[in-house]
């Protein structure tokens, strides 16, 4: 028999820290002047039409994996793909819409000298278009994360004797590479400190070198405005946090017709959050 890819939960982890890359250049993107607005659109445009690229062809690598069986949760990978390619396609196009806007120059009139820039209409819709480039891939990393752990869940419900236990990780770097994989995680190097985005829990710099010493985080420079840093999985950081994603799948010892229907369903929400 061949065996699925079990590279793909970290092809996804992968394609995570590409639409974390592609939010932080938008972002800024929202607070920029129209000049830089225009130019640092036009620059990117080709990444997030990428962004769309890698999501389809995820979503292909999944539906032809050999050896990876259909069932729910691998639909739910192949879904996820799906919305997110939509949504990087969408981005683009509101991204083109701002550079139209924006590189609108108004024919000078008899007496002017030479044309003005793009009108304060033409500037606040551009601005909301960009807006919308950038709320509309803003969770990509989160999902790639989520459809990961689906996927290696799933690896090894199905080839249970293939699966490899994780590395030795503390519950504080496990959550610390979750968080780096969904794009919550930039550094202050003035302060020296972690800042963890759309969540509560905290990462201490300690543990941030300890993955770095390990060789599964490395530091990139940020495209934010005041964040100096932001930590991405290496190959080796996606390789041992999709085996900690898969060393979470249900226990064996209980079957799936002893498990009441209502905490199956709460399994699953949970699942795929």
């Amino acid at each position: 028999m061949t065996l699925p890819d079990l590279s793909l939960p970290e092809r996804l982890l992968l394609l995570g820290a590409d639409f974390t890359r592609h939010h932080d250049v938008v972002l800024r993107l929202t607070s920029a002047h129209p000049a830089h607005a225009t130019v640092g659109a036009a620059e990117h445009l080709p990444a997030a039409q990428t962004l769309a690229r890698g999501a389809l062809d995820a979503r292909e690598a999944i539906r032809a994996a050999p050896g990876l069986a259909p069932s729910p949760d691998v639909e739910r990978a192949v879904t996820r793909m799906t919305q997110l390619a939509t949504l990087a396609v969408l981005a683009a196009d509101h991204l083109l819409d701002a550079i139209d806007l924006l590189s609108t120059a108004v024919v000078p009139s008899p007496g002017q000298k030479a044309a003005t820039g793009p009108t304060g209409t033409q500037t606040t819709e551009a601005a909301h278009h960009i807006r919308l480039a950038e709320q509309l891939t803003g969770l990509g990393a989160e999902d790639c994360l989520a459809a990961a752990g689906l996927l290696a869940r799933e690896l090894r419900r199905q080839h249970p004797g293939f699966f490899r236990p994780p590395p030795a990780l503390s519950p504080a770097q496990q959550a610390a590479l979750e968080a780096v994989a969904a794009g919550r995680v930039t550094l202050d190097q003035q302060e020296d400190k972690v800042l963890v985005e759309r969540g509560t829990g905290r990462i201490a710099i300690t543990t941030l070198r300890s993955l770095e010493s390990r060789g599964l985080v490395r530091r990139e420079p940020c495209a934010l405005w005041l964040h100096d840093e932001r930590p991405h999985l290496t190959a080796e950081g996606c390789q041992a946090l999709s085996a900690a994603l898969t060393a979470r799948s249900r226990p064996r010892s209980a079957p799936p017709a002893a498990v009441p229907p209502a905490a199956r369903a709460a399994v699953t929400r949970a699942a795929i959050r």
